[in-house]
């Protein structure tokens, strides 16, 4: 009886010996751990790349919702003198980060202007240059300076004359993230003095000279 016990052990050892290279050349079974080690390589990978588009900055254009200069969308508004009273419609478009150009139409006259004639034009044409964008995520602030000319128009009664002068502006536009299709403006602008030294405007404002307006413009896409 032990014999045969002792046999029957001996020929499974020898079965489970000779067992093992017979499978060496049989193809390995899949391991279970491979799908989640592809699963994070492909995250790994798609990470970096789902976010580049988010990351990349858009030649000629800005976020929607960043508080920077809206580039190579068409402002509108309106320009409001303080120096001297000047309302008007004012243009301004960005071309890329650093070039633009702007206009601004004003009218004006004297202290009675309010329900009265218009007696002075001024239309002010200027090529603008940013000298860089400062603030925060919230506020921007772009100073820009450039120049141009102006045009100014007067109508008094009888007396009709049009005088073109050089112009140079500078200024601040102050974006918000808040609004980010809406800037404000503050402007200097500067010219020649008046050629028209002999005739009395009165209270009108001065053909050259120094001129400081507040702005506002709403960008459009």
């Amino acid at each position: 009886m032990l014999r045969i016990v002792h046999a029957t052990c001996a020929a499974a050892m020898c079965g489970l010996a000779f067992s093992g290279p017979a499978y060496a050349d049989e193809p390995a079974a899949p391991v279970t751990a491979t799908p989640l080690i592809s699963q994070a390589l492909t995250q790994a990978w798609q990470g970096p790349l789902a976010d580049a588009p988010k990351a990349m900055v858009v030649q000629g254009r800005r976020a929607t919702r960043s508080a920077g200069p809206n580039i190579g969308a068409v402002g509108l508004g309106g320009v409001g003198g303080l120096s001297e009273f000047e309302v008007g419609p004012s243009f301004r478009y960005w071309m890329n980060e650093r070039f633009g150009v702007q206009a601004h139409l004003g009218f004006s006259g004297d202290n009675d202007f309010i329900g009265e004639d218009v007696e002075y034009l001024r239309f002010e044409p200027t090529f603008i240059v940013a000298i860089g964008d400062f603030g925060n995520g919230d506020v921007n602030i772009r100073p820009y300076a450039g120049g141009g000319i102006r045009v100014f128009r007067t109508d008094i009664g009888d007396f009709d004359d049009v005088s073109v002068r050089p112009a140079a502006v500078g200024g601040v536009e102050f974006g918000f993230r808040g609004v980010p299709r809406l800037k404000a403006s503050a402007e200097l602008s500067v010219s020649a003095e008046n050629d028209l030294d002999d005739f009395n405007f009165g209270n009108g404002p001065s053909i050259g000279g120094v001129r400081f307006a507040a702005l506002v413009h709403y960008f459009f896409d």
